[in-house]
């Protein structure tokens, strides 16, 4: 009854839902972004008339779930990526070139640039005379600022510079949404390790590594964020589209785990022998395997209208890595300390969220829809002749 699939692909309806899923996923993190950073993720009071109560109170309900999103996409990540290695693996096809040339060039074609860019933007936005009053406002920026007052041991500056753990990623470069894709290279090596481990037990070296570096970066930790243990929690949620890709049961099987699963993370969370951040994050990575699997089942196809919505994924990988660093820049540029809830503010909410949407494609068509030639060089460097890609809609987080 349990068995891995035998060969890569997916069903030919999912395609679009998981690009759906992608682009929403990317977008809802922007809209996060933006109200936390012009509204403090705050709310109207009772001075405020009864719209403008009710309207913020659906812009904080619809942008209240930028965790989520990310948690989402580390589940399609690992579907898309992770599972797609098993199966290779499996049947002897999963190639290191391959795997890591177009992982790297996924990653870093798009990342280094935009580090360059939010450094830019931050320096833009420090010589504002509006900087520090907008820092006041912002106490998560202010403590960010801490890593360059602290004394960092040598152990932490590792782990910093390895998981682009700086002030990059805590004051202008996406914090979350930039960590977790900094995270995923990682990822992408462990899980190969651990697949290859079989054939070539050289790869226990890289995994105790990987491993080593989520302990370090928990012990390095003086903010008590559990850093390294969040590094390895992301990574088994990462396993958990991972495994729904390789994995072959029938649809009961599939939803009495789903139950099962459930009750458990609700069991150890009543007992507090688990974080209520982490049952919500196990939850939401649980009902996103389970929409997959029921969109397989079904074949259900993605509804015409939402093709627009799909077409986001092209570009959702730049909008991660590149809205953040814009919306403070904007912010501080334009509001400042300016947080009144008043129809003016929400123009100035819905045009921060569209210069993110306009900077990320025009990222995109800068960057990261080169990634393809930067492969095929990357694996001419390295002495080997560029095939014709195979399944790379299965690759491509």
């Amino acid at each position: 009854m349990f068995r891995f699939r035998s060969k890569v692909g997916m069903a030919s309806n999912l395609p679009d839902w998981l690009d759906l899923a992608r682009g929403l996923a990317a977008v809802e993190v922007l809209i996060f972004h933006s109200y936390q950073l012009l509204f403090e993720e705050q709310l109207p009071g009772a001075t405020n008339d009864g719209p403008i109560v009710l309207v913020y109170s659906v812009i904080w309900a619809l942008s209240g779930h930028g965790v989520a999103a990310v948690i989402v996409f580390f589940v399609l990540s690992g579907y898309l990526v992770g599972g797609p290695a098993l199966v290779r693996a499996k049947n002897g096809e999963l190639n290191a070139i391959d795997y890591f040339s177009a992982r790297a060039s996924r990653l870093y074609v798009v990342l280094l640039p935009a580090l360059a860019v939010s450094l830019l933007f931050y320096l833009l936005a420090t010589q504002s005379d509006k900087w520090q009053p907008f820092v006041a406002s912002h106490q998560y920026l202010l403590a960010a600022s801490g890593l360059f007052s602290s004394s960092v041991s040598p152990a932490a500056a590792l782990c910093n510079g390895l998981f682009l753990q700086t002030i990059a990623c805590s004051t202008y470069a996406g914090n979350l949404a930039l960590w977790s894709l900094s995270n995923e290279f990682w990822y992408y090596v462990l899980i190969f390790a651990l697949v290859s481990v079989g054939k070539r037990p050289a790869w226990i070296l890289a995994i105790v590594a990987i491993l080593a570096l989520f302990v370090v970066a928990e012990r390095a930790d003086v903010r008590g964020y559990h850093t390294g243990l969040k590094f390895a929690f992301y990574f088994l949620i990462w396993c958990v589209g991972a495994l729904v890709y390789a994995v072959v049961l029938p649809l009961r099987m599939w939803l009495l785990g789903l139950l099962i699963s459930l009750a458990g993370i609700y069991i150890l969370q009543a007992k507090s022998l688990l974080p209520g951040w982490a049952a919500y994050h196990l939850t939401v990575s649980m009902l996103t395997a389970a929409a997959i699997l029921g969109i397989e089942f079904t074949r259900l196809s993605l509804p015409s209208s939402l093709y627009f919505a799909r077409d986001i994924a092209k570009w959702s990988f730049s909008l991660y890595a590149i809205h953040y660093p814009i919306l403070v820049f904007l912010n501080v540029s334009i509001a400042a300390e300016k947080r009144e809830f008043t129809i003016g503010s929400l123009a100035l909410d819905v045009l921060f969220i569209l210069c993110g949407l306009l900077a990320a494609f025009i990222f995109y068509l800068l960057f990261e829809r080169h990634t393809d030639a930067v492969r095929a060089r990357l694996r001419t460097v390295i002495g080997k002749r560029p095939s014709k890609p195979r399944m790379e809609k299965s690759l491509a987080p």
